[in-house]
Formats: structure tokens, sequence, C-alpha cells
């Protein structure tokens, strides 16, 4: 699941989760569109409005991320692994 399926089952605007995890709309909107990936204060507000763990936000950020930039996700899991 990504980061906008969530907003979507819980009937929130991307207005409103900016609000609820203190973060400005913009940013939440370039992290839907892939645009950036998010940073460790942002998903961590995120995660605690949301109600979720900072890990699982992480995931559906980052899988915003890397369907537009899939290299990187090659990249990122090969650094992983060595």
């Amino acid at each position: 699941m990504d980061l906008r399926t969530l907003l979507e089952q819980r009937g929130l605007s991307q207005e409103a989760a900016a609000l609820i995890g203190e973060v400005d709309p913009s940013t939440i909107y370039r992290i839907v569109e892939g645009q950036v990936r998010a940073r460790a204060a942002t998903i961590v507000r995120l995660a605690r409005g949301l109600g979720i763990g900072a890990r699982r936000m992480q995931a559906m950020c980052d899988a915003h991320y890397f369907a537009v930039h899939p290299d990187e996700a090659l990249i990122s899991r090969s650094a992983v692994s060595a």
C-alpha cells in the first residue's frame, strides 16, 4: 500500500493529512507524486498523525518515489545488501 491509497481509504485529502501530520501540504503532494523521498522527520510526523508505524510510513512514501525512479530502488537495495 502507498500513502495515496491510505489517505483514500481513510477519506482524507492531502491537505488534511498535512494538517494532521504537521507538514506543509506541498510536501505531501511532492511525496505522493514521487518527486521527492520523504525525510525522516516528515515520516515520523505523518506516522504519528495517522497512527501507524514509522517503518510502514516510510515504505508507503518510498513506494511513490521508487515507482517514478525505479533505477534508484535498485541502487538502494544493492547498497543495503553490500
